[in-house]
């Protein structure tokens, strides 16, 4: 039986599940939330409910988060009753959370000035991955940091990169993220295309995914997009406009020209102010051909 102590923080869609894994296989969890749902699954996994990050830090040789955004980072653990204030020397950070690579490089300097590693992994899978353990975790550390936690990542996703010092994790996500949030909105553009031409739909989704126009991202949204009824959002469409807008700032750090980064930005930033943000982000491509008067539910 693993003897680390975990502690968890950011219970929420995707972290919810990865913690409900980690008691699964036998880790000692604790945990804080005020999300009813989240107390009531986690709890009935055999983890415990505290009241507060320092609490749990206090009872933790391992702290894992899965935060939305910088600040919510920066409270947690560099706050007055942050996390790194009560986790012992010798203890480690696990950060699952996407947010800019800025953000968990300050904390590691913070953290390794009282003895405290930090791992910078950031997943991708979304929550089915987190329910499977078949996340790809990207991560950036000490190699023998890694080597250190990787049973414990392996719970969480089936594939573990080590891609370069902290911050490199959080590099390699934002990449990632781009590529995909931006492929949603030219998905949008393709199906509105083709929608006005009177093509056949479901027949188009089988041509693309069978030729060279093919990619993850048509593959999973496209048949979700087409649906009528509503699913549960999985990721959310205000989290990949928040995404989106880190890879331009880094780009703008970098001078690095982001055009069409900048582009599929401002459409996600126009579904978010119409109230779209709570949707799942693959909806996007929906949102774009409603832009164009197509309704990609219709007659399919």
């Amino acid at each position: 039986m693993p003897s680390e102590r975990i502690g968890f923080i950011g219970v929420g869609a995707m972290g919810l599940p990865m913690a409900v894994r980690l008691c699964q296989a036998g880790y000692p969890v604790v945990f804080t939330s005020r999300r009813a749902e989240a107390v009531a699954r986690l709890t009935a996994a055999g983890a415990t409910a505290l009241p507060t990050p320092l609490v749990v830090a206090s009872e933790s040789d391992i702290v894992l988060s899965c935060l939305p955004a910088d600040d919510d980072l920066f409270e947690v653990f560099l706050g007055p009753d942050g996390v790194i204030e009560r986790l012992r020397p010798g203890g480690t950070i696990i950060d699952l959370s996407t947010t800019s690579p800025m953000m968990i490089q300050r904390i590691a300097d913070e953290a390794a000035r009282r003895q405290i590693r930090v791992v910078d992994a950031p997943v991708s899978g979304g929550v089915t991955g987190a329910e499977q353990g078949t996340l790809t975790l990207m991560v950036g550390c000490a190699p023998e940091v890694l080597e250190k936690v990787r049973p414990l990542l392996a719970v969480l996703g089936s594939r573990v990169f080590h891609v370069g010092d902290v911050g490199m994790g959080k590099v390699f996500k934002l990449v990632n993220n781009l590529l995909t949030g931006a492929t949603l909105v030219l998905i949008g553009e393709a199906l509105a295309l083709a929608a006005s031409a009177e093509a056949d739909l479901r027949l188009l989704y089988e041509v693309v995914k069978a030729s060279s126009g093919n990619s993850n991202a048509w593959t999973d949204a496209v048949p979700k997009v087409l649906e009528a009824a509503e699913r549960k959002p999985g990721f959310r469409l205000e989290l990949m406009r928040k995404d989106l807008g880190l890879a331009s700032a880094m780009g703008a750090d970098l001078d690095v020209p982001l055009a069409l980064t900048t582009l599929a930005l401002q459409v996600y930033m126009v579904a978010c102010s119409r109230g779209h943000g709570k949707e799942d982000a693959q909806q996007i491509a929906r949102f774009v051909a409603r832009l164009a008067s197509v309704d990609l539910t219709r007659d399919t």
